[in-house]
């Protein structure tokens, strides 16, 4: 494991990926600074997802495309832009389940409990739905942990039906297209680089 975390990027591609890692270190430390402590927690655990991908060596387009899935996200919740847009909530849930889905697909492979795809139709098929199926397992935990924290937390996270079918759609549409993106990459890069 920690080969992989020291390891130097090669490509201009792995170059841009830790180049998003940078950027959510330096807005972490900014949080430190100029922000208040729960910003700072947001960011430190988008930390914690961003070494993970280091770990899991995706294609490093994805590994690039997840890490500034999370910045955005992260600096939606920071900015309060849920607040101040009503459809932001719709368009972090597109934008940010898919490649955190895709991304626990590659990890899942990389430590062996889902079985690596080939570079097939089918294998690439596959990948596709593994990775909307584990979206939507993720997005439905996630609307449960919305749910919970209006109920016993606060009554400011305000949890509708409506709010929470939107959001499980948009999550299982951007889930489709990192699964799409997942097996294109795969069929482009040469066999068994990347997962």
């Amino acid at each position: 494991m920690i080969a992989d975390l020291i390891r130097r990027p090669a490509t201009h591609a792995e170059v841009a990926a830790d180049g998003v890692r940078a950027v959510a270190v330096l807005s972490t430390i900014a949080m430190v600074f100029w922000w208040g402590p729960v910003d700072f927690w947001v960011f430190f655990l988008a930390l914690g997802g961003l070494t993970l991908s280091r770990y899991a060596r995706p294609h490093p387009v994805f590994d690039a495309v997840y890490g500034c899935a999370l910045i955005f996200a992260c600096w939606s919740s920071v900015l309060n832009l849920y607040e101040v847009i009503s459809w932001w909530d719709l368009l972090v849930h597109c934008v940010c389940t898919g490649p955190v889905a895709g991304m626990a697909y590659v990890l899942a492979t990389h430590i062996g409990l889902l079985p690596a795809a080939g570079n097939s139709r089918r294998d690439r098929a596959g990948v596709v739905l593994q990775v909307v199926l584990l979206g939507m397992a993720l997005s439905v935990l996630w609307e449960f942990a919305e749910w919970a924290g209006d109920a016993w937390v606060t009554d400011g996270i305000h949890v509708t039906y409506p709010d929470t079918m939107g959001d499980l759609a948009v999550a299982t549409l951007g889930s489709l297209a990192a699964g799409l993106l997942l097996a294109r990459l795969k069929k482009k890069a040469p066999k068994d680089s990347y997962v």
